[in-house]
């Protein structure tokens, strides 16, 4: 275990908590760095921050962070071993009206190309420092994000989810977001047989 490693994950942290690079800056409660382990083999990549994560500042709270937790224990991992962190490190939200036009509402929506290339930089540099043997991305937009980044073909998570790719030295796992699984209930067992990947390749005394 590098302890070296914590420090530098602190410091961009501490840039994350100051980020004025797009103007999510102004609409967030907290900004999301990430948390786990700097010594983590697998680094969960997310597209962006929802409403309690916002509130929150940290990531996977709720069902959602509930159920991945429960996925992680089923291969023997917890969220102290792994790293989890998002494209986008602050909420992406849009506004409209009720029904009866009169309460305004606020509810979540893609990152655009903007907010994503402001967030970038900072996901290179945590994933840098981390040096993982293993990425999974979680959901459609960091699972395109992260195949073109490697030079592979983006292609949309259904046609991916669960398939192993090889670039450099790391291991990239496409998974459907522990969201989709809680507005369809069938993925959740996809969910749950795409992880096991996960474990067959941190049995293996090597990635190649």
């Amino acid at each position: 275990m590098s302890v070296s490693r914590y420090p530098e994950l602190q410091r961009i942290d501490q840039e994350v908590q100051e980020c004025i690079r797009c103007l999510l800056s102004r609409t967030r409660t907290k900004s999301v760095p990430g948390e786990g382990s700097a010594s983590a083999q697998v680094v969960f990549v997310g597209e962006a921050p929802g409403e309690k994560e916002d509130i929150e500042g940290r990531l996977f709270v709720g069902k959602a962070g509930r159920l991945l937790s429960e996925l992680l224990t089923s291969i023997k991992l917890d969220r102290e071993t792994v790293y989890i962190t998002n494209i986008v490190k602050c909420r992406p939200t849009t506004r409209g009206l009720s029904e009866r036009g009169a309460v305004e509402w606020i509810g979540d929506r893609k990152p655009t190309n903007e907010e994503i290339a402001a967030g970038v930089p900072y996901l290179e540099t945590q994933i840098r420092i981390i040096q993982p043997k293993i990425i999974c991305t979680l959901g459609d937009t960091a699972t395109q994000f992260i195949l073109e980044k490697y030079g592979l073909k983006p292609r949309n998570i259904s046609k991916v989810h669960g398939r192993i790719y090889s670039a450099d030295d790391i291991k990239i796992v496409p998974m459907y977001h522990p969201a989709a699984a809680l507005y369809t209930a069938r993925l959740k067992a996809v969910l749950e047989k795409d992880i096991r990947k996960i474990a067959g390749l941190l049995e293996q005394t090597t990635l190649v």
